[in-house]
This record gives C-alpha cells, sequence and structure tokens, in this order.
C-alpha cells in the first residue's frame, strides 16, 4: 500500500486533475477557419457567386463540405464544395442567384492532417447592415465539434499507455539491465494488447467522426495513417512474440520492440498537431523527441518497479536502479525542454494559456510534471543510494511516479483532441452601433454563484447586439470578469455547427458586441462562458428569434382541417393547413395575405418540414394560383415543424415558422 506523503499527495493531485479532465469544455477541433470570403459578418450590397473558406490546417474534400441557407433554412448552393485550385487549405461552394437577407454557411471539415473533425458555421447579409445597438465588435462566426469525446480521449490514453509500456519495458529490458528481466518480458504481451485495443478505438472513432464508409476509408486521407499506425504495431507483435519464446537472444527481440513502438508514437505524432504548425519539421522533431523521451522514462520506470518486487543476491536490482535513476534524470529533462518547446509553439501568449482549454490543460499537465520531477528527486537523492538496504522507499514513491505519469498521459490524451490556440484565426475589428427594446434571457450558472441577464436587440434572424450583465448571485453586485463567450446551436438544425461570439468590456460587469449568429429562424441554445481568472462558469440560456415567437391564430372546426394562420410584418399573414389533417399522406396548403386580406401574389415560396429531432427536409410545392402553393408529403402522428418562406411584390421577405401536429 502506497502510504507515504509524497505519494498521498500525487494522488490526490491526479483525482483533482482526473475530474477536471472530465469537467472540461467542449473544445474545438482542428481544421479551423483562418479567413473566408465573404468575411464573417459581412454586409455586402452585391450578391456573392460563391463562398470561399482558408482553414488553418488542409481538409479533406472527400470528407468536408459547404453549405449555404437562407433564413428559412433552404439552402442556395449550386452544387457541393470543392478544393480550391489555387490553395490545398481552401474550400469554395458557388451559389445559386441571391437575394436579399441573412445567409448561414455551415461547414464542416476533415482535416487531412490530424484526421480530426470539425464544424462551425458564420454567416452574411446581402443588402442587409447590422442591427443598430449599443457598440462593440461585429463578429458573427465560430467553429466547434461536440468537444474530445470519451471514446477518443481512452483510445489515445490506451494507445499511448501501450506504446509507452511496450516502449520503456524493452528499453530497461535491452540497455538497463544486465540480463532481461522475464518479468519485464511478460508484460511485453498485455502492453501490446492494451496498444492494438487503443489504436482500433482510435481509428473507429476517427472513421465514425468522418462518416466515412468502411469501403471508402483508404480512399481518403484517414487511409495513410491507418497503415502507419498498423505496420510498426504488427512488427512488435511479431517481436514480442519473438522475445516470450525463451532465452535465445531475448535481448535482439527487445531491441526490435522498441524500435516498433517507437516507430508506432512516430506514426501518432505525424498525425498530430506538430505535422500541421508553421514548422512542421521542426515542430515535429520536438515531438518525436518528447513523446520518446516520455516512454523510455515512463516505460522504463515500470520495467524497474517490476523487477523491484524481489531482491536479487547479487545487488542486480540495486545497480539496475542506480543506472536507470542517471537515465530517467536525462530523461525528465528532456521530456521537461522539449514540452516546453511545443507549450510555446502551441499556445503562443500568456493569455491563451488562461483562456483556453488547450492552455489550461497544458498548465495542469506542467504542474503535474513538476509533481512527478519532485518524486524523482526524491527518488534520485535519498531512495536509490539506499535501494542496496532497503527497496521499500523506491517502491512506494516510484508507484506514485507511475499514477502521476498514468494522469500526465491521461492529459497529453485529452491535448490531441482539443485544438492550441495557434489554429484559431485573429478577432474581427471592432465597429460601432445604436440600440432598440431588446429580447431578454436570464440565467445562472450550476453553483448558483453568478446571474447573467442577456439583451438580444432585436431578436431577429439576421445581425444582432448582444449585452450580458453578470452579478454576483447572492448581492447582485457587478461581477469583475476577464470576458464572456456565447455559444451559440440550434438544436433542430443538426446540420449547422455550432458558433461563437466574445463579448468586449462596455462597463462594470458588462460585455457587448454584435454578431449574425442567430442566422435561422428557431430556438437557439445559448451558453455564456464567463471567464473568471483562471476559472470559467457556464450559464445556459434559450433564445427564440422573432420570427419564431410570430403570433400565430388557430382555428379548430369539427370535421375539417385545422387552419393556422401566422401574422407577419406590415399587416400581412399567411394561412396553412394540412389535409387531411391526419395522420399518412396529406396536402400542406400555403396562401399569403395582404394587410386587407386580399391574397398576396407572393413569389418563390418555399416550405421545409422537420421531425423532432430531425433533419428539415425541402418540400416540392406546386403553384395553385399567385400566391396559393401546396405540397404532398407523409406526417407522422408527431409534432412536424414547417418553415415557410416568399418573396412579397416589392421585394419583401417573408418568413413564417410554426409546428403542427396532425390530427391535433
Amino acid at each position: 500500500m502506497i502510504a507515504s506523503p509524497a505519494a498521498r499527495a500525487a494522488i490526490a493531485a491526479c483525482l483533482v486533475l482526473a475530474a477536471l479532465v472530465s469537467l472540461a469544455v467542449p473544445a474545438d477541433a482542428h481544421a479551423l477557419p483562418q479567413s473566408s470570403s465573404p468575411r464573417a459578418g459581412a454586409s455586402l450590397s452585391t450578391p456573392p457567386s460563391k463562398v470561399t473558406i482558408t482553414f488553418g490546417e488542409r481538409p479533406d474534400p472527400k470528407l468536408s463540405s459547404i453549405d449555404v441557407l437562407d433564413s428559412t433554412g433552404t439552402s442556395v448552393a449550386a452544387g457541393p464544395a470543392g478544393a480550391s485550385s489555387a490553395d490545398p487549405l481552401t474550400l469554395e461552394v458557388s451559389l445559386k442567384p441571391l437575394a436579399g437577407g441573412v445567409y448561414t454557411v455551415a461547414w464542416r471539415t476533415v482535416s487531412a492532417v490530424d484526421g480530426h473533425r470539425a464544424v462551425g458555421s458564420f454567416a452574411f447579409g446581402v443588402g442587409t447592415a447590422p442591427s443598430p445597438s449599443g457598440t462593440g465588435s461585429i463578429a458573427a462566426g465560430g467553429s466547434s465539434s461536440s468537444g474530445p469525446s470519451a471514446a477518443a480521449i481512452a483510445g489515445r490514453w490506451l494507445l499511448y499507455i501501450g506504446l509507452l509500456g511496450l516502449l520503456g519495458a524493452s528499453f530497461f529490458g535491452t540497455v538497463v539491465a544486465r540480463v532481461p528481466p522475464l518479468v519485464v518480458r511478460r508484460l511485453l504481451p498485455g502492453a501490446w494488447l492494451v496498444a492494438s485495443l487503443g489504436t482500433l478505438v482510435v481509428v473507429a472513432d476517427q472513421i465514425t467522426e468522418a462518416s466515412v464508409n468502411l469501403e471508402q476509408i483508404f480512399t481518403t486521407s484517414l487511409g495513410p495513417p491507418i497503415v502507419e499506425r498498423v505496420v510498426p504495431l504488427g512488427i512488435a507483435g511479431l517481436a514480442v512474440a519473438v522475445a516470450g519464446r525463451g532465452p535465445d537472444r531475448p535481448r535482439s527481440a527487445l531491441a526490435l520492440v522498441a524500435l516498433a513502438a517507437a516507430g508506432a508514437l512516430l506514426a501518432d505524432v505525424f498525425s498530430s498537431h506538430a505535422a500541421a504548425g508553421q514548422n512542421p519539421v521542426l515542430d515535429v522533431t520536438i515531438q518525436a523527441v518528447h513523446v520518446i523521451s516520455v516512454g523510455l522514462w515512463m516505460g522504463g520506470l515500470v520495467g524497474l518497479l517490476l523487477t523491484l518486487r524481489r531482491r536479487s543476491p547479487d545487488d542486480t536490482t540495486g545497480r539496475d536502479a542506480r543506472r536507470f535513476s542517471r537515465l530517467a534524470t536525462v530523461g525528465i529533462a528532456t521530456v521537461a525542454g522539449t514540452g516546453l518547446l511545443r507549450a510555446v509553439s502551441e499556445v503562443q501568449t500568456p493569455a491563451a494559456l488562461v483562456s483556453t482549454d488547450f492552455g489550461r490543460l497544458v498548465i495542469a499537465k506542467t504542474g503535474l510534471l513538476s509533481v512527478l520531477a519532485m518524486l524523482g528527486a526524491v527518488n534520485h537523492f535519498r531512495n536509490v543510494p539506499a535501494a542496496a538496504n532497503v527497496l521499500t522507499g523506491l517502491r512506494r514513491v516510484g508507484s506514485a511516479e507511475i499514477l502521476v505519469g498514468g494522469t500526465i498521459v491521461l492529459l497529453s490524451a485529452s491535448l490531441v483532441n482539443v485544438a492550441p490556440p495557434s489554429s484559431a484565426a485573429a478577432a474581427p475589428n471592432p465597429s460601432p452601433s445604436p440600440a432598440p427594446p431588446p429580447l431578454v434571457v436570464t440565467g445562472s450558472d450550476f453553483g448558483t454563484s453568478v446571474k447573467l441577464s442577456l439583451e438580444v436587440s432585436p431578436g431577429v434572424t439576421g445581425f444582432d447586439t448582444f449585452r450580458a450583465a453578470v452579478t454576483d448571485y447572492d448581492t447582485g453586485a457587478p461581477v469583475t470578469a476577464a470576458g464572456v463567450t456565447l455559444r451559440f446551436a440550434i438544436p433542430a438544425r443538426s446540420d449547422v455547427g455550432t458558433s461563437r461570439l466574445d463579448l468586449a468590456p462596455s462597463g462594470p460587469g458588462v460585455f457587448s458586441a454584435i454578431g449574425g449568429n442567430l442566422s435561422l429562424d428557431g430556438t437557439w441554445q445559448v451558453t455564456a462562458l464567463v471567464a473568471r481568472g483562471a476559472t470559467a462558469v457556464e450559464v445556459p440560456l434559450q433564445v427564440t428569434t422573432a420570427a419564431t415567437r410570430q403570433q400565430v391564430d388557430v382555428n379548430r372546426v369539427a370535421g375539417i382541417p385545422t387552419t393556422y394562420t401566422v401574422h407577419l410584418s406590415g399587416g400581412r399573414t399567411v394561412q396553412v393547413y394540412l389535409d387531411p389533417d391526419k395522420p399518412g399522406r396529406n396536402d400542406f396548403h400555403v396562401t399569403f395575405f395582404d394587410a386587407g386580406g386580399t391574397e398576396l401574389p407572393a413569389a418563390g415560396i418555399t416550405v421545409t418540414v422537420a421531425a423532432p429531432g430531425g433533419m428539415p427536409r425541402n418540400l416540392d410545392v406546386r403553384t395553385l394560383e399567385p400566391g396559393h402553393v401546396a405540397a404532398t408529403l407523409m406526417v407522422a402522428a408527431l409534432p412536424q415543424t414547417f418553415v415557410i418562406g416568399g418573396t412579397a411584390p416589392g421585394g419583401d421577405r417573408l418568413r413564417a415558422q410554426l409546428q403542427i401536429t396532425p390530427g391535433s
């Protein structure tokens, strides 16, 4: 049992940091936009003919997409997105002729460098300017993923633990020990199985994230990295089998295991952040030295502890401990130095170190490395010299080192799945503006430490001003915060990635910005992230756009379909009904009326429908008379959300959204 104060402190630190990892804010993925045309938040006088996005990592065109949606959610793309012939980092999509309004660019990428998926969205306007309200910075874009999944982190952790065990244990048996210990050779099959399981989970997670069929894998950028991972792992497996057969030439077999494990670690490095940096040759070299040093040090420590379970009569264990201690000192210094270089390259600024998930994970990893260095010093200066007489202290502190090291590997597995600050695009320029009555929503964090009131003006699709007032939950006093970031998601549209908006300070406890994040009609889940020094709290909110809050009159008469009248701007209305208004095959009728109740000859009428949690689909409409259309569809006995669009004489855009349950 581990009972020393140092060991107990190490265990406590590991448990706390493991909890922090499990509660970490979902973070962005990796092939993130650096620029776009139109830019996020742009207001154009002339409709663009295409949309282009340039990413920080090369996207795989076969696994990536860009779609452009009008405010009703109807696609206006003229075809699928493809790679630009001028720049492999750029994807582009051609557009149909656009009318005035606000458009959402929904993009999805799979990085051809590291295989990670990213999704996001941003908005731009044609013939429409940002809503006047307050002051702040204009920004309408963002990116996200679902964050590092448990499978992604667990897979990487198993992969690293297995490969580090293979590399370090075989290194110990080949270089440190005078004779390769049998107990070390018996460790290798288990380490190989763990590495194989981790590889399987990592590959399966990437295939699932990319949504690619198994038969198509090797026609995409995912294929070569899979081969690069599997081949050295297969060689290591054969060498492990040879090393376990008997004492004949075990040292050469163990050397081959070490080389193959190092090759598998290098394959992972070639599919990491380092390979996508601005100096990939230098970054990959530093990262390779870093991970191999970790393997030799930590895996070798496991081999040493296994041999320390019993004392050898000729003091072989004491000699091995002293020799490994000298090598471990060099190893931890190399790990610290290369880790510092990689952190500087990826984090870049002190502010990003405390304000980003990647930076906070780096801080946690650095803290644990410091704990590990202290434990190593205790062993080096106290327990190793005493190993000739007593091994208890060396075993206990060494076991604590393994526990801390395993947690560091967990943090490393998380870092691989989190975008570094170096991959983010630069922040947009500020732009001022004046304010109408806002839509106001309020909420608090789970721990009830702060309250947040969010004003959205005017609260419609398009450009809005967002103003967040943060106060103490108990006293109501303004809260001092480093910043507030809003993250937007629309649950009804799984094809539209989340976006973010950074609010700038505009008063005590008040933060504001202008953004086009509410680019589609509907109910949005908004998460406000309030940064308070090195910590942050989340406040969940829900915002419904003005179009979705339209007044709807319902006329139910027994024996005939229920009629719904949606009130639009300027006194106009749209009347809709399902016929026969029962689950099954129905005709959905749409008729627009002007303020006087006369049928309005609206043009370009579109209708989309979505079941709960389903993807919206466009209906084929047929014109019965000007302003009156119908579409045939199959409906279930569930609420169906209909979004109707059209253009009134004079060019005004007409939008309506309502929910209908057949037979209700």
